[in-house]
């Protein structure tokens, strides 16, 4: 697959041994649109999609929780606050509302232990669990009071506190009444927290669709031309997407965007649009190549009546470049019968000789093999890659289908290439992507 052209070539492109002449080739009438980095890469600055802005709050275990007890009976307050402590909770222990709602403001704590009916205060009995309810309903609140104390079940269920406490305080009943709060706590805290993430998170994709609309309609197409490798002729022209939205430098982060948002195949629709624009103002046929998403095989426009396309299938080479396995099935192998029905050749590049890449050879059973620049490049000083790379394309040819090596930048590279008998060359060296064929 193509690289993405950069600003300036390497000098030896500037002087080649042999400049590229217009011609027409023997390679089957094709068009199509590159689009290079298909791969996902990580976005930068403001298009960067974090899982959450949040973080995560540590769970509160035994052991970690703040308490704070509200008592204004001193024996039993001290007997809860050691009662606790000894279970390693962090403790504060007051005997009125006023300085419990003080250092409610200034620490912060998971569980409130509230004494009844004697907890005392200069705004009355409710101030402190009013509060609660209003400012922090998050935090957990237990009360103790006595069996008999006839308002205790009335004022746990108003209160909205989390459980109830008999008064003599047994410290075991307490101690795991107290814990049972803290998990309730977390619990709550991690479900805020997931509701909050979910809003952030929406914010978010809205933002980046609109970042992405605003790229996907000031996306245009330049083109490279494929040559005959011995004779230099031009024989078609491979199309890349090019973006003037400042922040994707190429189109790798837009189609990561896109593929984030789950809107790739728009992508593709608009690569459609152009190309068929510039096949029917083209004067003098020419053969396109055009890259998809894979998942094109599967979702049923290629080759009907949808596909704007269609009326130039004899002069368009579709490639399913991107690394990542093809579908398979019944559905992709009929959309690849149409497509040929309709005139479109294939191509496939990322094959490399591993499993995968003869998976989607035995899957696309492509017309032309596409041999990227990182098996190309420095195949005249590198034994090893020659050797793969001869390898590659007497597979390629065993299996019926040309082979266009990628990435020529040298004159040295172009002769290896020719050597091993590759079928046709691209790279800086032939020709730089132009927004026009001349």
């Amino acid at each position: 697959m193509g690289r993405w052209p950069m600003p300036r070539p390497p000098e030896s492109a500037l002087h080649p041994s042999a400049p590229p002449s217009e011609g027409r080739g023997d390679i089957p009438p094709a068009a199509g649109a590159f689009v290079p980095g298909r791969s996902p890469q990580p976005l930068n600055g403001e298009v960067n999609m974090p899982a959450t802005q949040l973080a995560p709050e540590p769970r509160v275990t035994a052991g970690t929780s703040d308490i704070l007890v509200v008592d204004g009976v001193r024996e039993r307050r001290e007997a809860m606050r050691e009662a606790l402590a000894s279970a390693g909770h962090r403790v504060d222990a007051v005997a009125d509302e006023d300085r419990a709602l003080d250092l409610l403001e200034e620490r912060g704590h998971q569980v409130v232990v509230l004494g009844w009916p004697r907890v005392v205060g200069s705004a009355g009995d409710d101030t402190l669990l009013n509060w609660l309810r209003v400012r922090h309903p998050d935090i957990q609140i237990i009360l103790v009071a006595r069996p008999s104390s006839g308002d205790a079940a009335v004022r746990l269920a108003n209160s909205g506190a989390s459980g109830l406490v008999h008064d003599p305080v047994d410290p075991d009943a307490l101690r795991d009444a107290v814990q049972r709060a803290a998990e309730r706590y977390v619990r709550r805290q991690e479900a805020r927290r997931r509701h909050e993430d979910d809003y952030v998170r929406r914010r978010h994709l809205d933002a980046m669709s609109h970042v992405f609309e605003n790229a996907l309609m000031q996306l245009s197409l330049v083109y490279q031309p494929i040559v005959r490798a011995r004779t230099g002729c031009v024989v078609g022209y491979e199309a890349y997407l090019r973006t003037t939205t400042p922040r994707f430098e190429t189109p790798a982060p837009l189609l990561d965007l896109a593929r984030r948002l789950g809107r790739q195949f728009e992508v593709d629709d608009r690569v459609r649009s152009l190309v068929a624009i510039v096949m029917e103002e083209t004067a003098q046929p020419r053969t396109i190549f055009v890259n998809f998403d894979s998942g094109e095989l599967t979702r049923g426009v290629l080759a009907t009546r949808q596909d704007p396309l269609a009326p130039y299938a004899h002069r368009i080479i579709v490639e399913f470049g991107d690394a990542g396995p093809v579908p398979e099935g019944p559905q992709v192998r009929e959309t690849i019968d149409r497509m040929r029905r309709y005139g479109y050749r294939i191509a496939a590049g990322g094959i490399a000789g591993t499993i995968s890449g003869l998976a989607r050879m035995r899957v696309l059973q492509p017309d032309l093999y596409k041999l990227g620049a990182a098996v190309v490049q420095n195949c005249d000083r590198d034994p090893v890659r020659r050797r793969h790379m001869a390898r590659l394309i007497d597979l390629a040819h065993d299996e019926g289908a040309l082979v266009v090596a990628q990435g020529i930048e040298r004159p040295e590279e172009r002769q290896v290439a020719v050597e091993l008998g590759c079928d046709m060359l691209q790279g800086f060296l032939l020709g730089m992507p132009k927004v026009s064929f001349d």
